[in-house]
This record gives structure tokens, C-alpha cells and sequence, in this order.
């Protein structure tokens, strides 16, 4: 699990573009309680499908088609 900050700082993309990537719902985050705060954390998967979708953001593509073409592309990696 990963916080905001730390996702941010892993894949490349801002804490807005991950709140964007939230609201828009292509990604969730589960809020839990530190002292007296509620933070979000992300699981593995959300950081593998952030880290796609920024990577084809920052080719051009709007959010809807970066969302689109990561999820082809984590559903069937391509073999190297």
C-alpha cells in the first residue's frame, strides 16, 4: 500500500492528477486513520494502472484514452 505523496513521488504524477485519476474513478484509494487524520492508500495494482495511465498522458493522449489504453496494456503486457 502506498500513500498519495508516495504514489506521486513512484509514478511520475502530481497529487492533483491522482485526486483527477479518483474522482474520475479509474483508480480507488482505501482511507484509513493515522492519529487523527484519514489518509488515502493505494494498492499495488492502482500504482501499476497510475504509472501506465501517466505514462500514456504524457504522450498526448487525454485522460479517457490514456485510461483506455492502460488497461489494454495491463491486461495484456506485451513480451520483450
Amino acid at each position: 500500500m502506498a500513500r498519495i505523496t508516495e504514489l506521486a513521488r513512484s509514478t511520475g504524477a502530481s497529487v492533483d492528477e491522482i485526486r483527477y485519476l479518483e474522482a474520475k474513478g479509474f483508480i480507488e484509494s482505501v482511507r484509513v486513520r493515522v492519529h487523527t487524520r484519514r489518509v488515502r492508500e493505494y494498492r499495488e495494482s492502482d500504482v501499476q494502472k497510475v504509472k501506465t495511465i501517466i505514462k500514456f498522458r504524457r504522450q498526448g493522449f487525454t485522460w479517457d484514452a490514456a485510461f483506455g489504453k492502460a488497461m489494454k496494456e495491463l491486461e495484456n503486457p506485451t513480451l520483450f
